[in-house]
């Protein structure tokens, strides 16, 4: 499973890249509120996502994180690498380090298959097809308010 941290990721690559195409940079606060995450956190996050160059950021009065063209047709599955590795597609469910088809654990059958389907899921979607999900309005990253 993926962790919050990586749940946060996903979400501010995604909103970061909605707005490449008005070529709009986002701030920290701005980001963090969008994504329901704490302000430090998202800026931990975004720090990493920089690094991996999964979203790129300028300092400055004009600065601000932003996705470039190269970026938006990244796979979530990038996103996903860089914050939590590449294990949770490869991990057993129960932390055995010894599970596989021949020695699984109890749920090795049926789990391998929801983790290798995520994998697929992953990889084969871009940045860019989720953030045009949220720009058109079809996709949301805020829970509703009540």
């Amino acid at each position: 499973m993926i962790s919050k941290s990586c749940k946060y990721a996903i979400r501010a690559t995604v909103f970061i890249a909605s707005k490449a195409k008005e070529n709009i940079k986002v701030g920290v606060k701005e980001i963090a509120a969008e994504i329901e995450a704490p302000e430090a956190f998202t800026g931990k996050i975004l720090q990493t996502l920089n690094k991996n160059k999964i979203v790129t950021s300028l300092k400055g009065p004009y600065g601000g994180f932003y996705s470039n063209e190269d970026q938006l047709d990244l796979p979530i599955l990038d996103v996903v690498n860089a914050i939590d590795g590449l294990g949770v597609f490869t991990d057993c469910v129960f932390g055995l380090h010894k599970c596989s088809y021949d020695h699984p654990c109890p749920m090795h059958f049926e789990y391998s298959k929801t983790r290798d389907q995520m994998h697929t899921s992953f990889k084969n979607t871009s940045i860019r097809s989720l953030a045009d999900n949220l720009s058109k309005g079809i996709a949301f990253l805020k829970n509703p308010e009540l």
